[in-house]
């Protein structure tokens, strides 16, 4: 009976779903954890919140912010046109260059080199050690 529950019925190029799914489902018990502790705060201390919620502070950078999101969906459009390596190390790239938010040669090739190793290193592990596929 609790054999079928241990078992997981994917195709071998599905198995790249595993991962993020586990991912999602820990980050989702994380943040039901955190609004409990909050709930259990708020009635314990019985005092009346003015709760307002606020996502970003009073400086935050909108460029930095506006394209990250533009990268990574920029990202996920050309992984399927271009393969994993070369748009994650342009991914990368671009990002690491975004964040530091200079073009000085010094930033220029650490990018490169942690955009290539990592992206290399990533693919080689996942794909060869793990034999999990990568799009």
């Amino acid at each position: 009976m609790f054999n079928d529950l241990f078992k997981i019925n994917l195709q071998y190029d599905e198995y790249h779903v595993i991962f993020p799914r586990i991912i999602l489902t820990i980050l989702i018990i994380l943040l039901l954890m955190m609004f409990v502790k909050f709930l259990y705060k708020f009635i314990k201390e019985k005092k009346q919140v003015n709760f307002r919620f606020k996502f970003f502070g009073d400086n935050f950078d909108k460029f930095k912010f506006f394209g990250t999101a533009g990268l990574l969906i920029v990202y996920v459009l050309m992984l399927e046109i271009i393969g994993f390596i070369i748009s994650s190390i342009g991914f990368m790239f671009l990002l690491t260059v975004l964040l530091r938010g200079d073009f000085k040669r010094n930033t220029l090739m650490i990018s490169v080199i942690n955009s290539v190793t990592t992206s290399v290193i990533v693919w080689f592990f996942f794909g060869y050690l793990f034999d999990i596929t990568l799009p």
